[in-house]
């Protein structure tokens, strides 16, 4: 892919951007569905064709036929029931339903746009199919519970998600874990010595004069080619080849960003994968408003045509691409090489931070790269050099379904609370140690016989939204008001755009050590709730 000659190339590019000026409707990558959601327009693309639109209001949805899991959040009742996310949502013909399930036995029916549904399975967990005219609004259904004395009509509120993943800059595939053979390649060349890191370990770098072969564990192998220089013989197809400059660059990794602007590569980055709206960055949502950079589609729905007529060098992409593996194979196919970065998945806050360098490597702004991260040591060394100060910190938020998400341990945040000062609860929290998420949902009954006692809870606000006050934490779930933190009003919560501030880590460590010290004033990334 990598090494079809430039006629090849131009011929593709070309073919690829006259069916896309001639198509009369949008056709799927490939056999997955691919759900983008545009200017308030959903376009939902299917294994079965057949395109429609149908007027919702002020909205224009165009649905394509096919069946698809959307992630759901709710407003309503008391907690202690709710609708399983994601919810299956079936679209044929210009039809949108839903199946309802619910984490209850006792719902009967339910009750959307005036029309009454009966409860499909009596004899488990109730479950309903009912028609959505919208998957831009908020969906208002009514609940009968018969788990009262007498049955009872609950009103509640159904958000369709659709970005809260990529805003928070967080993953959600599971990585396996490192194998022994998962070594990097090694070019006919002669190897000239390494990139030195400190705490990384999920990328490496050596250096064979000149060139450069990047390693991304459990992501591949990366040949970086000077501005100038030739391609070597005999790099294996499975190499992905980056050409310098790669001054075109789409950048769908919204925690990446963060990395370019600290070590002065804005400029090369020319297409985004998130809105201006979205972003927290405020270089890169200034560089949108000029104009300098440009939205080209998330990543399950890129622009292929804006990204093809930019002259795009380099995708990068978080693991969610390996959700929609027909996009990253359409880009390599165009000619586009696609880099997936896993930093989020390092154990250490240190070697997540040591990533800056991999994008002052690509970006040619090395030095830059490694004065910053020697300047951000030397402020988070003397926070790690401090004693123990015994203090218990739950970190966690409330999922839509009414369970806890905490983080596991040995995960980058619960070593930064150790490394702060702080004890994480609840310990030893593994999940499933088949995969390499960061975080794992426990029932809120687990929850609250292991972190009831603890010192300080911290709401994190990057994926369901901040929350204002305590009595909104306990709305949530009863339960909080029997919680140490709670009772003692030690409670905070996440500025919600935290992830994307990847470089802020320092700050927020300091922000915890103030926590945990009682040293409370100019908190950058914590608040403190009432």
């Amino acid at each position: 892919m990598n090494r079809m000659n430039i006629k090849d190339q131009i011929k593709k590019r070309i073919c690829f951007v006259l069916i896309l000026l001639s198509a009369v409707t949008v056709t799927s990558c490939g056999s997955q569905g691919v759900t983008s959601y545009e200017n308030g327009a959903d376009t939902v693309s299917g294994n079965n064709g057949g395109v429609v639109e149908e007027n919702s209001g002020n909205d224009t949805d165009t649905y394509e036929n096919g069946t698809y899991e959307i992630d759901i959040t709710m407003e309503g009742g008391t907690g202690k029931a709710s609708i399983n996310s994601p919810v299956t949502v079936n679209v044929s013909d210009g039809k949108i339903t839903a199946v309802f399930v619910w984490s209850s036995k006792n719902y009967d029916y339910m009750i959307v746009d005036g029309k009454r549904y009966e409860n499909e399975n009596p004899s488990g967990y109730s479950t309903f199919t009912v028609p959505v005219t919208s998957l831009n609004e908020p969906l208002r259904v009514i609940g009968d519970t018969v788990a009262m004395t007498k049955p009872h009509e609950i009103e509640y509120t159904i958000y369709w998600e659709k970005d809260d993943t990529e805003r928070a800059g967080e993953e959600t595939f599971s990585l396996p874990a490192s194998s022994a053979d998962d070594v990097p390649y090694e070019p006919d060349l002669t190897k000239t010595g390494e990139l030195t890191l400190l705490y990384a370990t999920r990328f490496s770098v050596s250096e064979y004069g000149d060139y450069r072969v990047i390693h991304i564990a459990d992501a591949g192998d990366y040949l970086l080619v000077p501005e100038g220089l030739p391609v070597p013989e005999g790099v294996p197809e499975a190499v992905t080849i980056l050409q310098q400059p790669l001054n075109r660059t789409y950048l769908v990794s919204t925690s990446v960003m963060d990395f370019v602007r600290a070590c002065g590569c804005m400029d090369h980055i020319r297409l985004s994968g998130t809105k201006e709206s979205d972003w927290s960055v405020k270089e890169a949502r200034q560089a949108m408003q000029d104009g300098k950079i440009l939205y080209a589609g998330k990543y399950r729905a890129p622009d292929y045509e804006l990204i093809l007529n930019e002259g795009c060098n380099l995708a990068i992409e978080n693991t969610m691409i390996y959700h929609n593996p027909d996009v990253k194979e359409k880009l390599e196919e165009l000619g586009i090489p696609v880099l997936v970065e896993t930093s989020s998945y390092e154990n250490h806050p240190l070697g997540r931070l040591e990533w800056v360098k991999l994008y002052g490597l690509l970006f040619g702004r090395e030095q830059e790269a490694l004065d910053f991260y020697d300047a951000q040591i030397k402020r988070m060394e003397p926070l790690m050099q401090q004693a123990d100060t015994g203090v218990s910190a739950a970190f966690f938020h409330v999922t839509s379904n009414g369970l806890i998400n905490v983080r596991k341990s040995g995960d980058y945040i619960t070593k930064m609370i150790e490394l702060s000062g702080g004890r994480y609860v609840p310990e030893n929290v593994n999940g499933d140690e088949e995969n390499a998420l960061s975080a794992m949902n426990m029932q809120m009954e687990d929850f609250y016989a292991r972190a009831k006692d603890a010192d300080i809870i911290i709401y994190n606000s990057t994926i369901s939204g901040e929350i204002t006050s305590i009595d909104e934490l306990i709305e949530k779930n009863a339960l909080f008001a029997d919680f140490n933190a709670v009772q003692n009003k030690r409670v905070y919560c996440t500025d919600h755009d935290l992830f994307q501030q990847t470089t802020g880590m320092a700050d927020f460590m300091n922000d915890l050590n103030c926590v945990f010290t009682g040293r409370e004033n100019d908190l950058v990334f914590l608040k403190r709730l009432e």
